[in-house]
């Protein structure tokens, strides 16, 4: 502020003139170089109005002044202010962190109540069919006994019953003459019941998978599938891995897949090489070569694939393909197969039923599905004829799907 009432002063000294300016400031002009002294009389500064200038400036300085303080005080609120949000913010970070955890929490227990729920739902519908088929079960089985006791082309032999304590080296042993349920030692650790089937081509099939009226769950654990469960006696039956592991390292076998939709039309894919490892490798694929048959190829390039369940999840999809197809199977990327998924009944507009892809799509759940495995026989054997293959019609499946043949028949129970 002084600067500029220095710097009027000195325009006023321009204006009047050096010499009269600097006499009205007291300013006494100097000789060259001689020193600057005041000038005599007295200074009338007022004579050229630089006071009003000067006091209009202190008022301006006085205002400045106060508007500086009124800002500081504004900026120190402003300050305290910002301080308090900052706080608030940390505050409500903290609480949306704790609410996500609290989320994700959540998904996961609903996940496993889904699960839970599922299995629950299974076993209650397992429960109620077999309370309902108990009347009716004893009758059947004496009907199906006395149908395969009955004399047949054997060369003589009378056949032996699949009922009762004797016990058969495999499903090839010579004494078993008709397909039924046989008491087997073949490469297991104790005899095990198993079907045997006869009517295709030389040698005999043993069967690893069955199923035919959902009267067994196979929505279970790896455990279940590793020891097998179900009806050994011409029931719903999975014949276990271990099993399936011990009768495939043993030699050189086929695999044979018969399939039937709840239309009648019935189908089969065959494979000239099948086997599957060790418990300790999780019972990966590890042969798989030579498909033929009209149902189509759902169970190609999956060689390596392992075996996965709902609780042990080995397959080679970012999901866990045994949820959500609801089934255990060798899995890649949830596949294009699925027979040991839920027994639904013919379409079910999702993923989780008993499927082979190529025969009636993924979204149709199969009626009946049998997986048969047998010794390869000698080259010098005659070969095996396929039963004739017809399309079904238009109505019934889709044009883009494989055709079936209604020459095979899937026993009624064993």
């Amino acid at each position: 502020m002084k600067l500029i009432v220095l710097v009027l002063a000195v325009g006023c000294m321009a204006s009047f003139g050096a010499a009269e300016t600097a006499a009205k400031f007291g300013i006494a002009p100097s000789k060259p170089g001689g020193p600057v002294g005041p000038a005599p009389g007295s200074s009338d500064i007022d004579k050229c109005g630089c006071h009003q200038i000067v006091s209009k400036l202190k008022k301006v300085e006085t205002n400045l002044l106060k508007l500086i303080l009124n800002l500081r005080n504004k900026y120190g609120a402003v300050y305290s202010e910002l301080q308090d949000m900052k706080k608030n913010v940390k505050s409500v970070s903290w609480y949306v962190g704790q609410t996500s955890a609290t989320g994700e929490s959540i998904n996961d227990q609903l996940t496993t109540a889904s699960i839970n729920l599922a299995e629950i739902m299974h076993e209650i519908r397992e429960l109620t069919i077999k309370q309902q088929t108990l009347v009716t079960k004893t009758f059947l089985t004496e009907s199906i006994l006395d149908l395969e006791g009955r004399q047949g082309d054997s060369g003589g032999r009378p056949p032996v019953p699949p009922e009762g304590d004797t016990i058969y080296t495999s499903c090839d042993d010579p004494r078993i003459t008709e397909s039924g349920a046989y008491l087997v030692t073949d490469a297991f650790n104790e005899p095990t019941k198993v079907i045997c089937v006869l009517e295709f081509g030389p040698g005999a099939y043993t069967v690893i998978q069955n199923r035919q009226d959902g009267s067994t769950d196979f929505y279970r654990g790896y455990n279940d599938y590793k020891a097998g469960f179900g009806e050994f006696d011409g029931g719903d039956y999975w014949l276990g891995l271990d099993r399936i592991h011990n009768i495939t390292a043993s030699g050189d076998y086929e695999l044979f897949v018969l399939l039937e939709d709840f239309e009648k039309n019935v189908s089969f894919a065959r494979y000239d090489s099948f086997a599957i490892g060790s418990g300790s490798d999780f019972y990966p694929i590890t042969k798989l070569e030579g498909y033929s048959g009209p149902a189509g190829d759902s169970f190609g390039g999956i060689i390596g694939v392992l075996f996965s369940a709902f609780d042990l999840d080995l397959d080679n999809s970012d999901s866990n393909c045994a949820v959500t197809n609801r089934g255990a199977w060798w899995y890649t990327e949830c596949g294009d197969s699925n027979l040991n998924g839920l027994y639904l009944k013919g379409v079910s507009g999702g993923t989780t039923g008993m499927s082979w892809n190529t025969f009636r799509g993924p979204n149709y759940s199969l009626k009946k599905s049998r997986m048969m495995v047998k010794r390869k026989q000698p080259t010098t054997e005659p070969p095996v004829t396929d039963p004739p293959v017809t399309e079904p019609p238009a109505t019934e499946a889709p044009a883009t799907e494989a055709p079936v043949t209604e020459a095979v028949t899937m026993p009624a129970r064993v």
